[in-house]
């Protein structure tokens, strides 16, 4: 692949913040980080040129690393930028594109360059209303464009929504991670403990459901129920302790931080109840909390956000509650923390759970077939496609 000049385009998530942190021996700050950015830098031994460049970064800059990859920040703080985007991607003068996030100018850009693009996603769709289900007919149309040649994305679930928006089957590939833990070496959990320790894992978004999340404890608190609540992640301005405070839960919520991902499944395994309580305006694709939660054994409690649905089974591996019903949330933590029979038999369901989300195409060797383009590599990429599976074939 002399000649292979790949460019890698990403919404957020400072690459070379990322690749200067774990080369240094810091932690991983989600599931699987590690893995991504070692394999990118490695194509820079393989290809021609490799290029990240992201969009929402501390501070705009263009640095080649020690891996010989070469990363560049956009620099976008409050908003993001598409034609920007497009600029900095013709500046990196690829022959190879990889779209992390479905940015229309890049897509145009491409389109226009008859640029060889693999959409590779952890994404889902809101088509709630009139106004997103017309913007995604419309991003559709750009994924069907011949030079795109797949379109992937993070779990069986968002992957189908690629289809029912408009992406033929042929070209929609679900895609996850190597499982770097899994659930068999854990005893299932038979009740929870006295001290009702809840676990939140992910952004300080009211869009993520922290908020209700918050109120959910306040209305426990209410009830007399002893309930401690952890939240793991980048803290927000101030925004969440000032509703902490509103609510009189200093005792009862901690403002943990940012965590070692390697520490995840451990406070899963020591709390009584993970909490996943999206709305359904966040774009989910799969949450990573999910597959730690089963990997932990400890039972989940999750919205009803689209993406969830499937993957975790009311009463069966987890309690699913109405997303943005605070009150439906805190009944369904009550019902998990008074009923050990329910508990226990979530917990021990949690290994066939983690089973049934697998899937077998992983992303370096997704990528490692779309960069080979051969008919070998390319007949094994269509055998994952969602017009091959079993789940339902659709009209391409």
């Amino acid at each position: 692949m002399e000649d292979a000049r790949l460019t890698i385009v990403q919404y957020a998530g400072d690459f070379r913040e990322a690749s200067e942190r774990l080369r240094d021996g810091g932690p991983e700050t989600y599931r699987g980080q590690r893995y991504t950015v070692g394999y990118v830098e490695g194509l820079a031994s393989r290809l021609a040129s490799v290029t990240t460049v992201t969009g929402f970064t501390e501070e705009a800059y263009a640095e080649t690393l020690p891996s010989g990859a070469k990363a560049i920040g956009a620099g976008f703080r409050d908003r993001f930028d598409g034609r920007r985007m497009a600029a900095l991607v013709k500046e990196s003068a690829p022959n190879l594109l990889i779209l992390r996030s479905p940015i229309r100018p890049v897509l145009l850009w491409a389109a226009l360059n008859r640029v060889r693009t693999l959409v590779l996603l952890a994404d889902s769709f809101d088509r709630s209303s009139l106004k997103s289900r017309l913007s995604q007919y419309l991003l559709s149309g750009f994924l069907r464009l011949p030079n795109v040649d797949w379109v992937a994305n993070h779990g069986l679930r968002a992957a189908e929504q690629l289809v029912s928006a408009g992406v033929p089957a042929r070209k929609v590939l679900p895609w996850d991670y190597p499982a770097l833990d899994s659930p068999h070496g854990r005893p299932a959990k038979t009740q929870a403990g006295s001290a009702g320790r809840l676990l939140y894992v992910g952004l300080m978004t009211e869009a993520k459901g922290v908020d209700d999340l918050i109120e959910a404890v306040a209305l426990l608190k209410a009830q007399g129920r002893a309930v401690h609540l952890d939240l793991i992640g980048r803290p927000d301005d101030g925004r969440l302790a000032q509703l902490i405070a509103a609510r009189d839960l200093g005792a009862e919520v901690t403002q943990v931080g940012l965590v070692s991902n390697a520490e995840i499944v451990g406070r899963m395994r020591q709390a009584d109840v993970v909490v996943v309580p999206s709305r359904h305006e966040y774009s989910e694709g799969i949450p990573l909390t999910i597959y730690e939660a089963y990997c932990s054994r400890t039972p989940l409690v999750v919205s009803d956000h689209p993406m969830f649905l499937g993957n975790v089974v009311d009463g069966e591996s987890g309690l699913v509650f109405q997303a943005g019903r605070r009150d439906g949330l805190a009944s369904s933590i009550a019902r998990l923390l008074d009923d050990p029979p329910l508990y226990a038999r979530i917990s021990a369901a949690s290994a066939s759970a983690w089973e049934r989300l697998q899937i077998p195409l992983k992303w370096d060797r997704l990528i490692d077939d779309w960069l080979e383009n051969s008919p070998e590599s390319r007949a094994r990429l269509a055998s994952h496609s969602l017009a091959r599976t079993s789940v339902a074939a659709r009209p391409a």
